[in-house]
């Protein structure tokens, strides 16, 4: 019987926002987990709604049965509580991205697609990670005014995701920045929505690449094949009782949220799909 991974990520279609095949291993699938009420963590308020979803999607997941849980983003809502919360493997993208680059390079830099507005959700990760003191710079390849153009049919994130060349060059160009200029040896791709174009980047670049998606998702197979889980205060019970109370918060929040707020990066156009939807990754996921 396969292993079975729960791969949480925010609620929308699915199609091309999944974990990419030549990751998978033989014996092991893959499931999205949505969270629900989950806004985009545009400041630290909107974060704490987003953390709470998540860890609330990773007690589902394992009530509904799965081996591990995988927290679809490199930011790693909510991943202390998730890892409190559950009797099951649990490995936030961003963690493993970085265990992974400061294990290949004494010296790391992050290159991510979103502006320097987002720079407090890298600040916090870098600092709550002891492989964080390897990083020696962040790079923001796009601004605010071009973030505030998603809601456009083609904008810098569809044309990201599309593997448009202008867009490649832009990033490499940041990669390349962080090697002559940071003095990196390795780079982080700094969202997991960069995931379709990672294997061109790897392939170009003068350093190694570390994709968050694949690598987030590898480490926990290797956890889940090993046996292995999270080290736990021997005090507290293995699973939360808290279950109910976090369902009963993220289905008051979705009522609350579904009229009144749009997301402010992935922009629905009118036939409902999201500008963070398109399809340009093949998956394996298991219903």
């Amino acid at each position: 019987m396969s292993k079975r991974i729960a791969h949480i990520i925010s609620e929308g279609p699915t199609e091309g926002r999944g974990i990419p095949a030549t990751a998978i291993s033989p014996g092991f699938e893959t499931g999205f987990v949505q969270s629900v009420a989950a806004p985009f963590p545009g400041d630290p308020v909107n974060l704490l709604l987003t953390e709470i979803s998540t860890v609330e999607a990773a007690m589902r997941a394992q009530q509904e049965g799965y081996d591990g849980v995988l927290i679809g983003a490199l930011a790693d809502y909510g991943l202390a509580a998730a890892r409190a919360a559950v009797d099951i493997p649990v490995v936030g993208c961003g963690q493993a991205s970085l265990l992974t680059a400061a294990g290949l390079s004494e010296r790391y830099s992050i290159v991510t697609i979103w502006p320097e507005t987002q720079s407090f959700l890298y600040d916090r990760l870098l600092s709550e990670n002891h492989a964080g003191d390897q990083c020696v710079s962040v790079r923001y390849v796009t601004s605010a005014a071009e973030q505030a153009t998603l809601a456009e049919e083609n904008n810098f994130y569809t044309e990201m995701r599309a593997g448009k060349q202008h867009m490649i060059e832009r990033i490499l160009q940041g990669i390349e920045a962080a090697v002559a200029e940071d003095g990196a040896q390795a780079v982080i791709l700094g969202c997991n929505c960069m995931t379709p174009v990672a294997p061109i980047l790897a392939e170009r670049a003068s350093v190694p690449v570390v994709d968050p998606s694949a690598t987030g998702y590898r480490f926990l197979e290797m956890l889940v094949g090993l046996g292995l889980k999270h080290a736990k205060d021997p005090a507290l019970p293995p699973v939360s009782e808290r279950a109910s109370v976090f369902s009963a918060l993220v289905k008051a929040a979705s009522i609350e949220l579904v009229d009144i707020e749009d997301c402010a990066v992935c922009v629905l156009s009118d036939d409902g799909t999201a500008s963070c939807d398109i399809p340009e990754t093949e998956t394996i996921t298991a219903s």
